[in-house]
Order: structure tokens, then C-alpha cells, then sequence
């Protein structure tokens, strides 16, 4: 009996690390690889925000959740959820994929980068954050932005959502 617990115990444990790898992504790679190509195009770097994070894996639940690639959500437009998350902006924009896996940072970079509108955000001058995220073992979510100067309401800009990219 105590060896079947003990069975029981290790397949749920290899269950959980198993959910868990199917997960893994790298934002530090996703950061690196969107600022290797800032640097090539001689646009300064971004920096990894927490709250633009939480946005992008937000959004990319809510795609896992519906099983479909969309800018839309319930949740609101960009730019609401950006707020949503804590995130006060001037500038924001968004890069979603489909059908990239586990670890394929690079591949998704490679395709974001050989369109038009993700390249555009990607090296977007008017941003300086960046936020990641992924999730059901095919979905990607790059939210960028820069942060507000002032407590006064201001002219927001949102990046029109590039065109979808379905692997």
C-alpha cells in the first residue's frame, strides 16, 4: 500500500514537472534575440518590465483558454490591458504568433522579423519595454512599450496590432 502512494506520488510530481516543461520559455532569450536585432538596426535596447509581462501572458492565456490567435479579448482593447496590469504608457504595441513550441524563441524572432508589422514593432524607437509570454505549447504574446513622464492625461498611443502569424 505504501508503495502505491508512493507511485501515486511520483506520476503526479512527473505530471506537474511534465505541465510545466511543455511551458518553459526564456524571456531573457526572447529579450536578447529582440535586442540583437535593435542593435543591428541601431535602435537602443529594451528592457524586461514585470507588469508588461503579466499583460502579454494575460493575453496569451486567454488565446490558449479560447484556442484561437487574437489582438482581441474581453478583457478589453491593447491598451486597456496594458493599464490593467499596472502598466501607465505613452506608447504600446503587440506581436502574437501561433505554432511555435517549447524553446523555438528563435524561430518565432526569425518569422516575427520576415513581416513587416511585427518587424516595425520589434524595432520600434518608441518603445522601451518589453513583456513575453507563452503558453499552451504554441502560443506567443511580445508586448511593448514605453513609459508615461506624466501624471497628467495625455495623448496614448496604441501600434495598430500587426498582422497574425499562424505557423
Amino acid at each position: 500500500m505504501v508503495a502505491i502512494k508512493f507511485l501515486c506520488t511520483l506520476l503526479i510530481i512527473a505530471t506537474a514537472a511534465l505541465v510545466t516543461i511543455v511551458d518553459a520559455f526564456d524571456p531573457q532569450l526572447m529579450l536578447k534575440l529582440v535586442n540583437n536585432e535593435r542593435k543591428k538596426a541601431g535602435v537602443p535596447e529594451l528592457t524586461l518590465d514585470s507588469k508588461l509581462t503579466k499583460a502579454a501572458q494575460k493575453q496569451t492565456d486567454f488565446m490558449v483558454s479560447t484556442d484561437n490567435l487574437t489582438h482581441d479579448n474581453p478583457a478589453g482593447s491593447l491598451g486597456k490591458r496594458i493599464q490593467d496590469a499596472g502598466y501607465k504608457f505613452s506608447n504600446v504595441g503587440e506581436n502574437i504568433a501561433k505554432g511555435f513550441g517549447t524553446n523555438e524563441e528563435v524561430r518565432v524572432m526569425d518569422v516575427w522579423m520576415k513581416s513587416s508589422g511585427h518587424r516595425a514593432n520589434i524595432l520600434n524607437k518608441a518603445f522601451t519595454n518589453l513583456g513575453v509570454g507563452f503558453g499552451g505549447g504554441k502560443y506567443w504574446t511580445q508586448d511593448f512599450g514605453r513609459r508615461s513622464r506624466s501624471t497628467r492625461k495625455s495623448k496614448r498611443n496604441v501600434t495598430k496590432p500587426a498582422r497574425l502569424i499562424e505557423n
